[in-house]
């Protein structure tokens, strides 16, 4: 017998090659490929139930989020103090506009648009924050490759969920955005990371051997980054 029906917004996606099941402060999102029978969402999101009415009562059990009024992108010691201007009315939902200062003050942001929207404040800031990450942290890991002599075919930037980073075995490296939010140490250590996967596909031994080449206290990078969710603002998982 089915439940109660769950209400969710719909979002084609040509590069998606399965159903995508997102549940976040909008609600339930299902992402499908180009061309999917829809008929068949019914039967997929009755047999995930469980999980999305537990991902809902726990968003909404939450703390409440709020729009942030600074970012700090510890990884390449910039901050940002962000202002807003609401604009409610405005045709344009949502901008962002860089003031970056000269000398020792900070650099500013001025998001306009409805700011009593946190949800959609939050996805201006990331799309801001996209940009950055891929001209700050892909020449960077060009930079670290150039060093340790590993090349790599390409660099993308993406929100991964779970994920600082991944290496395909054509070699692509997929860079997460929030590693912006961590210490220069720590994004090192994962492009150092991802660039022996080049060399050693898996976490077998020889995989701890190549890395200790080129970062001997590897260990306590390893402990570090699985704990560095911390420093990623709340706003950040907002979708």
């Amino acid at each position: 017998m089915l439940g109660n029906k769950i209400d969710y917004t719909l979002r084609e996606s040509p590069r998606a090659r399965r159903v995508i099941l997102r549940v976040g402060v909008n609600g339930l999102e299902v992402v499908v490929p180009r061309r999917f029978g829809r008929r068949r969402l019914p039967e997929i999101i009755e047999a995930h139930r469980d999980w999305i009415e537990k991902e809902l009562q726990r968003i909404q059990e939450s703390p409440a989020v709020v729009a942030p009024h600074s970012i700090n992108l510890l990884s390449i010691s910039n901050t940002w103090e962000v202002d807003y201007q609401s604009l409610a009315s405005s045709n344009d939902r949502f901008s962002v506009k860089e003031d970056a200062a000269k000398g020792i003050l900070p650099d500013r942001l001025l998001v306009k648009g409805d700011v009593d929207d946190v949800p959609g404040v939050s996805l201006v800031l990331i799309e801001w924050l996209h940009g950055k990450a891929h001209a700050h942290l892909v020449p960077w890991l060009k930079e670290i490759s150039q060093e340790v002599a590993i090349p790599f075919q390409k660099a993308t930037v993406r929100g991964q969920a779970t994920r600082w980073a991944s290496c395909s075995q054509s070699g692509n490296i997929s860079l997460n955005r929030s590693l912006l939010f961590l210490p220069a140490r720590l994004v090192r250590h994962v492009f150092l990371h991802e660039l022996c996967h080049i060399r050693e596909a898996n976490h077998a031994p020889g995989f701890w051997k190549h890395l200790s080449r080129f970062e001997p206290e590897f260990k306590g990078f390893e402990s570090e980054v699985k704990k560095a969710d911390g420093y990623v603002p709340d706003w950040v998982s907002l979708r």
